[in-house]
């Protein structure tokens, strides 16, 4: 991933460009603006500047319907949200699940951390239809969207994009009722097995489409790893080997799994261990639509499809923004914030800047549940564990720390003797920063007035609906 937290991952993802070039990220770990937020909140008081071109823009541009469906994190106001910046149709929260009040079985580890949100509401293009949003339902009527979108696209003569990041897996879990309690991994588990299962069926909707079905390229990812805790480990991942967390710069906050699917052009049951960015998703898209590039900015994304692969024959984007590096990324720029922190170039990775690496308990399944309903993961005593960091600024390393990824992937043994690396290292620092213009600051901005609300005479405001059977 570009980033390793929700906010600035998204704008990279849909931008192609790093979060620090449109101003999507906060300095919370810059030790003189410590008061930053990393993500937008409920009330920010700003969003994705309307200046920059997403994915959905560019196919828009080049004759794709364009639909999103889920989280959106990219403002909450209707001036920036999905129907602004490309997409024809949007249903979804526009944050995340823990920004406020929601009806259904989620979990409760975090009622009180947002409580100047209103409740979650749930939005249809630019109107919202519940708040609070039920969860209960909220992936099954995800899937619903997905494939109803789907299966209208197969008789249109305009080809189609969509865009579904899910509200799982972040905290508070949830699921429905066909879900619930059936994981052997918890709460956590169940939320997993919801997503697969909407994953499926809406691959299997592209699959019964005649004219989708050997037409279409789906690509699944994550926008950061996963936040384990040390004291609960039922609703929370686990980042294995990998050191950190969400929200840090070693490998368990920034590498993620990837599955690219794309009958009879990808061959299936292989494993590439080639490097890519989530910013790459852009210039692979274009690419295959024969979308442009934004040619009047720096981009920070390379078309994945020589490592995927595959060739198309159709018309290719601007060759030399897809291509640039020569369709393989040998370097990769990685930002706590606002602030470089560590840069990856073929096997190495090099940290300029560190925090604490907190120690996990590895979630152990459990025949005899404990003391929580449902939850049949063995937790460790508070004296076996490691908590979590609490810096807000970040240790430097001059020179930097350097690891080899390949032979060392959970960043345990820093090497030395290796100059000729961190001068080519440093090297592309330099240049990078020469071409870098920081975007104005977007997050640290907050106006209560911009909370969205369906009504705000309702006692108590903006409960517009009552929960559902299900919930």
């Amino acid at each position: 991933t570009a980033h390793s937290i929700c906010t600035p991952s998204r704008a990279a993802l849909l931008t192609g460009r790093l979060p620090v070039r449109s101003g999507m990220c906060g300095n919370a770990y810059d030790n003189q603006n410590s008061s930053q937020p990393m993500v937008l909140a409920c009330d920010a008081a700003n969003g994705l500047p309307l200046n920059e071109t997403t994915i959905a823009e560019a196919l828009h541009d080049a004759g794709y319907s364009t639909m999103m469906i889920g989280k959106w994190h990219l403002g909450q106001q209707v001036k920036y949200q999905p129907t602004r910046q490309g997409f024809d149709h949007y249903f979804g929260l526009p944050y995340s699940v823990d920004m406020g009040f929601a009806y259904g079985n989620d979990t409760t580890e975090y009622d009180a951390e947002l409580s100047m949100c209103y409740p979650v509401p749930l939005i249809r293009d630019e109107k919202i239809i519940e708040q609070p949003a039920n969860y209960t339902t909220l992936t099954q009527r995800y899937s619903d969207e997905a494939t109803k979108y789907i299966t209208a696209a197969a008789s249109s003569d305009k080809p189609f994009f969509l865009y579904l990041p899910f509200s799982h897996v972040h905290l508070p879990q949830f699921a429905g009722v066909d879900q619930i309690g059936k994981s052997e991994r918890g709460y956590f588990g169940d939320s997993v097995a919801e997503v697969d299962s909407a994953v499926g069926a809406i691959l299997n909707a592209v699959k019964v489409q005649e004219t989708l079905s050997e037409n279409t390229f789906a690509f699944l990812t994550s926008d950061n790893g996963a936040r384990p805790n040390t004291r609960d480990t039922v609703h929370t991942g686990n980042n294995g080997l990998l050191s950190g967390r969400k929200g840090q710069i070693w490998e368990g906050g920034l590498r993620e799994p990837a599955v690219a699917w794309w009958p009879n052009t990808i061959a299936g049951h292989q494993v590439i261990m080639d490097v890519a960015v989530t910013t790459d998703v852009f210039a692979t898209f274009a690419e295959l639509a024969g979308a442009s590039l934004p040619s009047d900015r720096e981009m920070d994304t390379i078309s994945m499809l020589s490592i995927l692969n595959i060739t198309h024959a159709g018309k290719r984007g601007d060759a030399r923004m897809v291509s640039a590096g020569g369709n393989t990324r040998n370097v990769s720029f990685f930002y706590q914030g606002c602030q470089l922190w560590a840069v990856r170039m073929g096997p190495w990775k090099a940290h300029f800047f560190t925090d604490p690496k907190p120690v996990f308990p590895i979630p152990q399944l459990n025949s005899d549940p404990v003391t929580t309903s449902h939850n049949t993961m063995a937790v460790l005593d508070d004296d076996q564990l490691t908590s979590h960091p609490t810096a807000v600024g970040g240790t430097p390393h001059n020179p930097p720390l350097l690891f080899n990824l390949e032979s060392d992937p959970s960043e345990d043994f820093p090497l030395t003797g290796h100059d000729d690396v961190i001068k080519e290292i440093e090297a592309a620092v330099t240049l990078h920063k020469s071409k870098l213009k920081p975007g104005s600051p977007q997050l640290p901005f907050h106006d209560p007035k911009t909370r969205l609300c369906c009504d705000p005479t309702t006692t108590p405001p903006c409960y517009c609906n009552k929960p559902s059977p299900q919930s």
